[in-house]
């Protein structure tokens, strides 16, 4: 679970390592603590930091990397925050996968199942809270934000119109799933699902709070290897803030999507 960006080898630092451990840690534990203060919460599940180094090849070839990542073993019931050391560490990315984290720990405690059948609710949550905090909002809850798609957000790639980065995201999911390979594996198929979750988390934000949003997207190549009517049931629920109830229907639509396709690669 992470936050996708399209990179390629001009995003990156190089592949030696400048950002030392310390300093990458340090800023995690600032984040931590405006995230907690972001999203009201008084506590946050204890997790580890490893770090790691992007493979400039490898993000060159699949079109997209993560400077961070959040991960969840339901066995040990541990946390791993891993974050790349390529990259200064941006606010935004980090509320993303604190994000993951903290869904893992209220919807799949110790669940391996619910932690799969969670991926695309918490995909859809991150980028809602990544977004609003883009936008500056004061917390998750702030009413009194507006923009319009021609604003400008500063983001890991640099400065971009708000509409260009909503739209990159869906761009991203219509990008891996009209690849030939598609879906070459489990990873791929979780990258291309995930990433139209991200798409649809940030629309619901432009829903809310761009009273001029208009949705201008084809999803003709995602419906070629998504179940139509599927697709058009999951896109219209995929809408506004959820509660409890909702986040734990989310799950059915998901697994819809993700697990026949899954079943047959495994069973290659």
């Amino acid at each position: 679970m992470r936050n996708l960006d399209k990179l390629t080898k001009k995003h990156l630092t190089g592949s030696i390592p400048i950002f030392d451990e310390a300093y990458l840690r340090r800023k995690v534990n600032e984040y931590l603590v405006q995230y907690c203060a972001f999203m009201n919460i008084e506590e946050f599940p204890n997790f580890n930091i490893d770090f790691y180094t992007i493979n400039l090849e490898l993000v060159d070839s699949i079109g997209f990397g993560a400077s961070a990542q959040a991960q969840y073993l339901p066995k040990e019931d541990r946390h791993i925050l891993k974050v790349c050391r390529n990259f200064e560490v941006h606010k935004y990315i980090l509320f993303h996968e604190f994000t993951h984290i903290l869904d893992a720990e209220v919807y799949a405690k110790k669940d391996s199942a619910k932690y799969m059948y969670e991926s695309g609710y918490t995909e859809y949550h991150a980028s809602q809270v990544e977004f609003m905090c883009l936008l500056e909002a004061k917390s998750i809850s702030d009413k009194n934000i507006s923009f319009c798609s021609e604003n400008t957000i500063s983001t890991l790639t640099g400065n971009q119109k708000i509409g260009d980065y909503v739209e990159g995201k869906h761009e991203l999911a219509v990008a891996l799933m009209s690849r030939e390979d598609y879906p070459k594996d489990i990873e791929m198929l979780k990258s291309a699902v995930g990433a139209l979750y991200n798409y649809w988390g940030l629309r619901s934000i432009c829903k809310m709070y761009n009273q001029s949003y208009k949705e201008n997207v084809d999803n003709t190549a995602i419906k070629k290897v998504i179940d139509p009517y599927l697709f058009e049931v999951t896109n219209a629920f995929m809408d506004g803030f959820f509660d409890k109830s909702k986040v734990e229907l989310s799950f059915v639509p998901y697994s819809n999507i993700v697990m026949p396709v899954a079943t047959k690669l495994c069973g290659k």
